[in-house]
């Protein structure tokens, strides 16, 4: 199965280059690309390198746009045919204040963060720490290799170098575990009313923990289309629609650029489609 799942990706690897190849011998006009990336904890100095490294690359045949470019090109009938992607980071990690500080800022890129509001100013040592953790990673790993969470002094530094905040719950329960009605409008709306009443600003997006299919269902999905704009998915997709529900593509500082270009190209859509238009539907 593992030898199996890497000839896909070398295959999507090829694909990429030879729909690359075909793009500049026959389209002049490429259909419309608009899509979003999801970090995390990009904690290390050779990550935060590795991570610069991919944007710069990038750059040279996508624009970053800000969050709020993003919502205008969904609602706008006028779609420009160089390829756009707007920057998520999800969790709420001190690393995201560091690496907004040295990069994103210094390269005049605007992105989007998804905060878990219980999780703000947390002391690694507390209990409430370690079962947010657990939540976020189930299976691991050890905390001592993880950043600690940004404080609101972070958050707010963020917000006044232009990034966004949205929100990714009280404290990254898996909402399709969730069968009360309470406790999943503790998660979706108590979020948003903890961030709002601490940074003074309104939170239009909301990224759901783990992101996948599995992760969410109906019931959670009519929440928190009521609450926010827009809803963060982690299916891999282009946001070529006016959808409530976000493609995103789950990437990390490691993946090689073609392999990132190659998900960027859509080679990997049609394995999500099927199950987002199912979310879709829920909401609509």
């Amino acid at each position: 199965m593992k030898h199996l799942k890497k000839i896909i990706l070398y295959g999507f690897d090829f694909l990429y280059l030879l729909k690359k190849n075909l793009e500049k011998a026959i389209l002049k006009n490429p259909s419309f690309c608009l899509r979003v990336l999801i970090y995390h904890d990009v904690k290390s100095k050779s990550q935060i390198e590795l991570f610069k490294n991919q944007i710069l690359n990038l750059k040279k045949e996508y624009d970053f746009i800000s969050p709020n470019e993003f919502e205008q090109l969904l609602k706008s009938k006028v779609k420009p045919n160089k390829p756009k992607i707007l920057l998520t980071f999800d969790d709420g990690f001190k690393s995201n204040k560091k690496l907004a500080e040295q990069v994103l800022n210094e390269l005049n890129i605007q992105a989007l963060f998804f905060i878990i509001s219980d999780f703000i100013s947390l002391s690694k040592k507390s209990a409430e720490y370690k079962k947010i953790i657990n939540n976020i990673y189930p299976n691991g790993p050890n905390t001592e290799e993880l950043s600690k969470p940004m404080d609101i002094d972070d958050i707010k530094f963020l917000i006044s170098t232009g990034h966004q905040i949205g929100s990714h719950t009280l404290s990254h329960k898996k909402l399709s575990t969730l069968t009360s009605s309470n406790d999943l409008k503790s998660e979706i709306i108590s979020s948003k009313i903890k961030l709002e009443k601490c940074f003074n600003i309104k939170i239009k997006h909301f990224a759901f923990p783990f992101g996948t299919y599995d992760s969410i269902n109906k019931n959670s999905l009519k929440i928190i289309s009521q609450n926010y704009e827009h809803i963060h998915s982690g299916l891999r997709g282009n946001n070529n629609n006016t959808s409530s529900l976000i493609y995103r593509d789950a990437v990390n500082p490691e993946m090689k650029i073609i392999r990132l270009k190659s998900f960027l190209s859509g080679n990997a859509d049609f394995f999500y489609k099927r199950k987002f238009n199912i979310l879709k539907s829920y909401i609509n």
